[in-house]
């Protein structure tokens, strides 16, 4: 039996691949930037970016790379936080 080979999933080999240049300052790039804006003060820039980073979970998604957790550690507790999420909705429901 002959394999059908699929050439509709390969890429057009004229076109060219459309690359975006990022502006980035700084050494690396990052995916929390925080720019002062025109009389800003310091303090208010760095509050700014911190509450960007709280939104993006930065620091949440490095503590939880620091160990190796096992994928039954990781179900277990993404089951645990679906009940708790069950159970806050029922009770929610049964309020008058």
């Amino acid at each position: 039996m002959r394999r059908r080979r699929h050439y509709d999933n390969r890429r057009p080999r004229n076109k060219q691949r459309v690359v975006k240049k990022l502006n980035i300052k700084g050494k690396s790039p990052s995916h929390v930037t925080t720019y002062a804006k025109e009389g800003e003060h310091p303090d208010r820039t760095i509050k700014r970016f911190l509450k960007k980073c709280k939104k993006e979970k930065v620091v949440e998604r490095a503590r939880q790379y620091d160990y190796f957790e096992k994928p039954s550690a990781k179900r277990r507790r993404a089951k645990l936080r679906r009940l708790a999420l069950i159970k806050k909705a029922n009770a929610e429901n049964k309020r008058p």
